[in-house]
């Protein structure tokens, strides 16, 4: 940005005139002009927006509808992303940050205030965002796909909710909406910076229902594997038992995943499924998540011998699913089903089982806390395993009374 003073004729006299080039947009604009006798001011005003960023020198005239548009389309042909991901991240940004873009009016006939959209990214405020925004956001109501039936034209459409959206969410609609803030910066749009140094207090979120964050106990896990007789079901449970996968890593083993010669046997994870359960190929969730797990001679004898009952197993291409007759759903309902036959109550999934692997890892204590981070995918770095994986498994109820009991004595 070039910015510069120029002694500008009048009719009667001058006047200082200071101007900006901006050589991306290639646009001159006058930015403010001083009396004859105020050439020093002008010279301070211009050595001012110097030290400017660009952006708010010469806001670009953009509106939120295109700066929006751009930015869908820019996260869309990112292939870096996961389809699932593209479109969760542009859903965020359709239903939780565009309808809340608005700035208060107040009526001068009725003095009733409402809400109207600010059209251009350079008329919103750091204000309109902590004070407008903030409060409009944690009350957006969550949303749902609903599939329209094929007598209906087919296709689906989007339904609001009832309920308030959660803390996961308000948190990861405040990491797109900065995401937003930094596309738009790095164009040369002008939008507050402040946004992105906005945190949470640490008490925000205290008042938020939390869900039960429930982990089987090693009794249950045990007589749900001992006493299920379905070969399918019961290679499936302790898999998710003995390595502690992500879902889409555990319906994406295939054949030649399964090595069976190694000493001790191993499970190579290397690929995964997607929302839809397509199989993606040489694609996890992080660079640490490819890793070789060890198994138990008991899950690689069930494996072999599942892997031999499939006559025709599923194929993704060229490779052979061992679990190919799941998705994530059925997956599901097979453990709940299973449960319930013995009268468990049962909370979610297979993902239970990826907190209870952690969590009996750390208990028994019997490999280090690297292997028992690789084993399930995460880095030393990672702060995910010890604020939401490590769960009390409360395996001796009996000594934890009895260490109570004897506290103060």
């Amino acid at each position: 940005m070039k910015i510069w003073v120029i002694k500008e004729p009048r009719k009667k006299g001058y006047v200082w005139l200071v101007k900006a080039y901006d050589p991306i947009t290639k646009k001159t604009k006058n930015l403010e002009n001083f009396p004859s006798n105020r050439k020093t001011q002008a010279e301070a005003f211009a050595a001012e927006q110097r030290q400017e960023q660009p952006e708010n020198v010469m806001p670009a005239d953009i509106s939120f509808d295109v700066a929006f548009k751009e930015y869908k389309e820019n996260v869309l042909k990112d292939d870096k992303l996961r389809e699932e991901t593209r479109l969760n991240k542009c859903s965020l940004l359709n239903n939780h940050i565009a309808p809340y873009i608005v700035k208060e009016h107040k009526s001068v006939a009725s003095g009733e205030i409402r809400y109207i959209k600010v059209d251009k990214l350079a008329d919103y405020s750091y204000y309109f965002f902590k004070h407008i925004y903030i409060p409009l956001l944690l009350k957006s109501k969550k949303t749902r796909i609903f599939n329209k039936k094929a007598k209906d034209g087919g296709g689906s459409y989007i339904q609001r909710l009832k309920d308030p959206i959660g803390k996961k969410t308000v948190k990861d609609v405040m990491g797109e909406f900065k995401m937003f803030v930094r596309y738009s910066l790095d164009r040369k749009w002008k939008l507050p910076r402040e946004i992105l140094d906005y945190k949470f207090s640490k008490n925000f979120f205290a008042d938020y229902e939390t869900k039960e964050q429930w982990v089987p106990k090693t009794n249950v896990v045990k007589q749900l594997i001992d006493e299920e007789t379905n070969l399918l079901n019961k290679a499936l449970f302790v898999t998710a038992a003995i390595c502690g996968p992500r879902l889409n890593e555990i319906l994406a083993i295939t054949y030649d995943c399964v090595d069976l010669k190694s000493d001790p046997p191993m499970i190579k994870f290397r690929h995964s499924v997607d929302k839809w359960n397509g199989f993606l190929p040489n694609k996890l969730k992080t660079g640490t998540s490819k890793r070789d797990v060890p198994i138990s001679d008991e899950l690689a004898v069930l494996l072999k011998n599942l892997m031999d009952q499939q006559t025709y197993p599923k194929k993704a291409g060229k490779y052979k699913l061992v679990f190919g007759s799941l998705t994530k759903a059925s997956s599901k309902g097979r453990v709940k089903a299973a449960a319930k036959k013995l009268g468990i109550k049962w909370v979610g999934g297979l993902k239970p089982f990826r907190k209870f692997k952690y969590s009996l890892t750390r208990e028994q204590g019997k490999l280090t806390e690297i292997q028992a981070r690789l084993h399930q995918g995460w880095s030393m770095d990672s702060k995910t395993p010890q604020r939401y994986y490590h769960k009390d498994l409360d395996n001796n109820p009996e000594q934890t009374k009895d260490a109570v009991n004897k506290f103060l004595n």
